[in-house]
């Protein structure tokens, strides 16, 4: 069987025509046809049937399966591709979520230069959900990112790496700042500004305020974790942000939910040459600053 069958018969559905389908592809109409007959043949099933009065390519059940199955291989063949030209030309898309790029981005750079990988390692920063959606889409092929377990998809290849707080952010002459043991409730009875639905602290953030019944007042939303603070130095609000080095605090009301720092890649992605070396280094990088907090306790 021709993969190049699968990538007709996708398209034939999609189009419900056999003459735009052979134009896409720039192939005959007969081509079309006899790629969709040596499927019938190979799985010994019909496909699809055309509805009399509208003429549209109804699927069977087999065809509506070959179908599901069909847009898999086609992603996979597609970023098997991807990634082999990157292999070729010894390059690594690399993405990290802001949050924890401040941290450890300098760390992890460092053993980059030293091995000489600088020029080969192309890195972006955004938010949580954007790095999970590229790099199943295999725009990336490496992220590091602050997920909830429970949002990570099995065509991941997930290695956390270490847990991810949170903590409320409040200028030290607020009453919040100059509590012995603050709860969540107390805090909600400020507004917030937050990092906006890209990142996980407005998620985590939401999810907190639910289990009180508590409607949060919240100013606005950002991008810039660097606004965020200058609004709390002003003592305009209270912020939300990611703590990589310490617990959360003042949360003692609520059941903080299950956040980790994760290595994500696609599940079939094998990790050799460039991909292992940066691996690696970033698994080093993390178990290191790991060691330094326990000795610090």
């Amino acid at each position: 069987m021709n993969i190049k069958d699968l990538y007709y018969f996708q398209r034939l559905i999609s189009t419900q025509s056999y003459t735009q389908t052979a134009a896409d592809f720039h192939v005959s109409q007969p081509t079309i046809s006899q790629a969709i007959k040596r499927l019938e043949r190979h799985f010994q099933v019909t496909l699809f049937f055309r509805q009399a009065k509208t003429k549209a390519l109804v699927l069977t059940p087999s065809g509506q399966q070959l179908l599901l199955a069909a847009n898999d291989i086609i992603n996979n063949w597609q970023h098997v591709n991807e990634s082999i030209s990157h292999l070729r030309q010894h390059t690594l898309r690399f993405g990290i979520e802001p949050s924890v790029s401040e941290h450890y981005l300098p760390a992890l750079t460092k053993p980059i230069i030293e091995q000489d990988l600088l020029s080969s390692v192309h890195t972006v920063e955004m938010g949580a959900n954007q790095l999970v959606k590229q790099v199943l889409a295999g725009q990336l092929d490496l992220a590091i990112s602050g997920n909830l377990d429970q949002t990570l998809d099995e065509r991941l290849a997930v290695t956390p790496l270490r847990p991810f707080k949170f903590r409320i952010l409040a200028n030290p002459d607020h009453p919040l700042a100059k509590s012995d043991h603050p709860t969540f409730a107390e805090a909600l009875k400020s507004p917030f500004v937050l990092l906006n639905a890209t990142y996980l602290n407005k998620l985590v953030f939401r999810q907190l305020a639910e289990q009180l019944s508590i409607e949060p007042q919240v100013l606005f939303e950002s991008d810039s974790s660097t606004l965020i603070k200058g609004l709390v130095k002003e003592n305009l609000a209270l912020g939300f942000i990611s703590d990589i080095t310490t617990p959360a605090e003042g949360e003692d009301d609520v059941q903080v939910p299950s956040v980790h720092i994760n290595l994500i890649r696609r599940a079939h992605q094998f990790p050799i040459g460039l991909v292992k070396q940066v691996i690696d280094i970033i698994e080093k990088t993390f178990a290191d600053d790991n060691a330094k907090q326990e000795n610090k306790q």
